[in-house]
């Protein structure tokens, strides 16, 4: 008699639910919640898809406009209006002079461009299918870029906001006198760099639902949202938005300008530095420094020094968890194999590593025996883990994890306060396990160490977190599944840095004119400085 062979997870009996199935996830030990409250903290109104600051001030005129010219309560009919509006400025980029690099939309426009060269472009069908699906259009987000990325960016700094009484209505803010950025002065100040044959062309290419060529090209220089028109009030007011306080519709005692230091301290990096320039080596700096700004402790940069502790924290607790999973489907491919052996194996060949790097002589060594030869350096193990795979990667990350320790204990319980003053720390933060376990341990056999530190933080943490993403539904998470104390492979993530806002920031202050395309100074970015430096005296 034949048998069924059971495959995918398929079952024979009566099974009430659906079949599960996995994905790819995000932050397979959720370690990066701290990091993402901070970088949001000291970088509000950015984030990390909004890479063109004069969607800014293109956003408010769009909807002043749409009030004047259309006016209608009707959501559809403003959803409408602002993708095909979003649509001919991603066609248009194909023909922007410079960089057009950070356009919704362009890489599906240009694709339309090349296929329709000389034709008439529809609006209607880059934006919607015949169903009224946005499936395979510009962009899937029923209300374009500006709902998925823009919107909550513009609200925060009191640009935009949703009509109180119509939902699902869009409004730019109303002035509110000279010491706070509106959405009606970015309006004016958009309106009074477009000529009115561009704007009327704009509008009448939206009426009709289609563009020529032609008609693209005529619409340039003025709708370039790559290059925000120089010395002029939009020019200004970009500048003073990002300027001004985080939250200007908030009524605060003691209001926050973590962004406009972040600025300026950014300036200052930029001024000094000599090779090497990157988004991170900003950030880097702060880290190095401690927080510190001429031997003060400053709160900003204190902020970002405790993002990037939180940084190489999950990072390295990642990287960990892929290093231990690439060996697990080396030695078992996609078979069942017992837990701790599996553990017993890992923790052998780590301590083996540690053995011919010198750390240790024995893997009964005490944790601290490591610890007083270790030569910590963040920087170096977080290069060495980029050159290695399997468990040469567990390892430099568990030295890592221990040059934080070393490197930052004296500084652990101010950036536990930090984070409490801040609300910052979220479940699994760094701090709170080197203040109230990792020193607890530091007696503790290295191989007992990080047994006990694989199997609770690694693979159990990874159970938890794949469980609490899954909240009952039927898409999970795992990269493994353990059944009666066995483990079976289905995946691996690979570690990586989340996005601090700060490479965007870099892009608005080019965009504005104070950084330069080859990441120097500008005059306007000297005189943005001297400006700032003078406020803090």
């Amino acid at each position: 008699m034949a048998e069924k062979v059971i495959r995918n997870n398929q079952s024979i009996v009566p099974f009430f639910g659906e079949r599960l199935s996995f994905i790819r996830g995000l932050d397979p030990l959720g370690l990066q919640n701290t990091s993402d409250a901070t970088f949001s903290m000291l970088l509000p109104g950015l984030n990390n898809v909004t890479g063109r600051i004069r969607y800014y001030s293109f956003y408010c005129w769009l909807l002043d406009e749409y009030s004047k010219q259309i006016g209608s309560t009707n959501p559809k009919v403003q959803q409408q209006f602002i993708r095909r509006a979003e649509y001919i400025i991603a066609l248009a980029s194909s023909y922007f002079e410079g960089d057009a690099s950070s356009i919704p939309g362009s890489l599906y426009a240009s694709k339309q461009i090349s296929k329709d060269l000389n034709t008439v472009h529809s609006l209607q069908a880059g934006t919607f299918q015949e169903n009224g699906s946005t499936t395979d259009t510009y962009w899937k987000y029923p209300l374009g870029a500006f709902g998925q990325y823009y919107f909550g960016s513009l609200s925060d700094v009191g640009l935009v906001s949703r009509r109180d009484n119509e939902a699902g209505i869009y409004v730019r803010s109303n002035s509110r006198g000279s010491e706070f950025i509106s959405g009606e002065a970015l309006a004016s100040a958009f309106n009074n760099n477009i000529g009115s044959e561009a704007k009327t062309l704009f509008f009448d290419c939206i009426k009709k639902g289609e563009i020529t060529e032609a008609q693209l090209m005529a619409l340039l220089p003025n709708f370039n949202l790559a290059q925000v028109p120089p010395k002029t009030d939009e020019q200004h007011y970009l500048l003073s938005l990002l300027l001004q306080k985080d939250y200007p519709l908030r009524i605060e005692e003691e209001p926050t300008t973590h962004r406009n230091a972040t600025i300026k301290f950014l300036l200052e990096y930029v001024k000094s530095f000599a090779v090497g320039f990157s988004n991170r080596a900003f950030i880097y700096q702060c880290y190095a420094n401690k927080g510190m700004v001429n031997g003060e402790k400053h709160l900003t940069i204190m902020g970002w020094y405790y993002y990037q502790f939180n940084e190489y924290w999950h990072y390295a607790n990642t990287a960990i968890f892929n290093g231990t999973l690439a060996y697990l489907e080396n030695t078992a491919g996609p078979n069942w194999q017992p837990l701790k052996s599996f553990l017993d194996d890992v923790t052998n060949q780590i301590t083996e590593e540690l053995k011919t790097l010198n750390l240790i002589v024995s893997e009964k060594d005490p944790l601290v025996s490591v610890l007083s030869v270790l030569k910590p350096n963040e920087y170096d193990f977080l290069n060495a883990c980029a050159d290695n795979q399997s468990i040469s990667r567990a390892t430099n990350w568990f030295l890592l994890m221990f040059s934080q320790y070393l490197n930052q204990r004296n500084d652990l319980i101010v950036l536990k306060e930090y984070s409490e003053l801040n609300d910052l720390g979220k479940d699994g933060e760094g701090t709170h396990y080197f203040l109230n376990e990792f020193a607890a341990k530091t007696a503790m056999p290295i191989s007992q160490y990080i047994f006990e530190y694989l199997n609770k933080n690694i693979i159990y943490r990874h159970q938890y977190v794949a469980f609490r993403k899954m909240r009952g539904g039927t898409q999970s998470t795992q990269k493994f599944i353990i059944e009666d104390h066995h483990i079976r492979y289905l995946g691996n993530f690979e570690a990586g840095f989340t996005g601090p806002r700060i490479g965007n920031l870099i892009s608005y202050l080019k965009d504005l004119g104070a950084i330069a395309a080859n990441n120097t100074i500008t005059d306007t970015g000297e005189s943005l400085l001297i400006k700032l430096t003078n406020a803090d005296n």
